[in-house]
């Protein structure tokens, strides 16, 4: 008995109608399959359901089926290569069960959610494969999973997007060298930001490679001045020309100062000076930073009188960036510049040149060192720098033991090992500023 709301002849119109559609949608399939060059190799009948047509392209195997949402679903099954089936791309990320893989086009990262082995990612997605990812997302949902690229769409569709889809598959189903992929990649992808990606993925997947030191060699003359520099840093001492070039050029500062820090001590006393010249005319701080870190560093005795000389004329992070420079070059010679310094009204370049002073500094740094905390106003940062400079430069004196220090009884201003008990201050017999401290109570003095 039919429904109160439904006749028999309407039945009857809407089953012949779904007939209809599906034999339609059918010859739509077979003369697409016919057209792209497909060999069919299973047709369904119109009265199966779903229906299925299976075609073969090569090595790559196509299926049409229903989509109940869009109408039709294009799926092609992909031999790729090893790990593939591991690799998930699709636009909406869903519930993630992982990190995406980036291949460094910004874009197409934020635009697409990518899973799988990275080195095989970034491989396979080209600018070629990512254009057509790009061209059927916007006419289709498209999903990459399991070895298959499943597409569901209109049957207007089908005939525009099927090549599409047969290119995309032949383009993944070819076998991927990944170590020979990355590196053209790293040369050739229109993209930097893909391009550094490979390279780097290289570099750090197949280290000592004959195609990743080709790589490197050849992104040294990259027109990017990032991807030049991490090339050149990956080549090691074959990378120290490119990075002599690009510490010395008109690039952006961010590069210039990194380029100096990769460098260090590669990069001769003379250079350094004339680079950090140059960027303190120009401005650059981050490159003036670097080239002070690095002068610090080099050893070379002349790097005192050039970091003292910035660290008068200079304010700021340049000056604190000198002083903190002359405690790590070592030398005793960096003492008198950095005392002076202790006199200037910027608490954080008096609170570096105290740091400073613990690394070098001699017992003669010591009053002055306390003369600063009593000359400015409570300061954490600043005190707690000189509580500790001054705990470092009594820890270095031959047979000292914590609060050891005293003033000399022969000259003032000396610092000297009290004879008695640890911890003893006094100062000299001369009437003028006599004091004596009991020795139960001495111990604290050095620790303020």
């Amino acid at each position: 008995m039919w429904p109160p709301f439904f006749s028999a002849p309407t039945e009857a119109l809407i089953l012949v109608g779904r007939y209809r559609k599906r034999r339609r949608r059918l010859e739509v399939w077979q003369g697409v399959a016919a057209a792209s060059g497909l060999r069919v190799v299973e047709s369904p009948s119109l009265r199966a359901r779903p229906q299925v047509l299976k075609a073969l392209a090569g090595p790559v195997e196509v299926r049409f089926e229903d989509s109940r949402r869009y109408g039709t679903r294009v799926v092609v099954v992909v031999p790729g290569p090893p790990g593939f089936s591991d690799v998930t791309i699709h636009r909406e990320p869903g519930q993630p069960s992982g990190p995406p893989v980036e291949v460094g086009d910004v874009l197409f990262d934020r635009a697409f959610y990518v899973l799988g082995p990275v080195p095989l990612v970034c491989a396979m997605l080209d600018a070629e494969v990512r254009g057509l990812l790009w061209r059927l997302s916007a006419e289709c949902r498209l999903e990459i999973a399991g070895g298959e690229l499943r597409a569901e769409m209109r049957e207007t569709h089908v005939a525009s997007l099927l090549p599409l889809l047969l290119d995309l598959g032949q383009r993944l189903a070819q076998h991927v060298d990944p170590p020979r992929c990355l590196a053209e990649n790293a040369r050739r992808d229109p993209d930097a930001g893909a391009r550094l990606r490979n390279l780097l993925v290289l570099a750090r997947e197949f280290p000592g490679a004959a195609e990743t030191v080709e790589a490197l060699r050849t992104a040294c003359s990259d027109p990017k001045p990032e991807i030049r520099l991490r090339a050149a840093q990956g080549l090691g001492a074959e990378g120290r020309d490119a990075l002599l070039e690009l510490a010395q050029s008109e690039l952006d500062d961010t590069w210039n100062a990194q380029a100096v820090s990769i460098l260090g001590r590669r990069l001769p006393f003379d250079l350094t000076s004339g680079i950090l010249t140059h960027a303190l005319r120009r401005r650059r701080t981050l490159t003036a930073r670097a080239c002070l870190e690095s002068l610090g560093r080099s050893g070379d005795p002349a790097a005192v009188a050039t970091l003292a000389n910035v660290m008068a004329r200079e304010q700021g992070e340049l000056a604190t960036a000198a002083a903190l420079a002359l405690g790590k070059a070592g030398s005793t010679a960096a003492e008198p510049p950095l005392i002076l310094a202790l006199q200037q009204k910027n608490t954080d370049v008096m609170a570096a040149a105290a740091t400073a002073l613990g690394q070098v500094g001699t017992a003669e740094a010591v009053l002055p060192l306390k003369k600063a905390t009593e000359r400015t106003s409570f300061h954490p940062a600043l005190h707690r720098a000189i509580r500790q400079a001054i705990a470092e430069i009594q820890f270095r004196l031959p047979g000292a033991s914590p609060g050891q220090l005293s003033l000399a009884a022969a000259e003032a201003g000396q610092l000297s090992l009290a004879p008695a008990e640890a911890g003893q201050l006094s100062l000299a017999t001369d009437p003028a500023g006599q004091l004596s401290l009991p020795s139960g109570e001495a111990d604290r003095v050095c620790g303020e």
